[in-house]
């Protein structure tokens, strides 16, 4: 049942603070979404295999390989 005399423009101010505040948690939600996601991380970043052999850095989860022996 619905309340036989509502004054809409009184409702609509009462509202306000809410409505403002969702619209803060969604803006809110949408910056975190593209910091968190989209925004790129170099320390998180695998280097790629040229990078790994001209440097001489190891990946993680990978053997180095064997030293050459001068001679052979």
């Amino acid at each position: 049942m619905t309340a036989p005399h509502t004054n809409v423009e009184r409702e609509a101010k009462r509202h306000s603070p809410a409505l403002t505040g969702i619209t803060i948690a969604l803006l809110a939600s949408v910056l975190a979404f593209v910091v968190f996601t989209l925004w790129p991380n170099p320390e998180d970043a695998t280097p790629s295999p040229s990078a790994v052999q001209d440097t001489g850095a190891q990946v993680e989860g990978t053997t180095p390989a064997p030293a050459p022996v001068p001679g052979e």
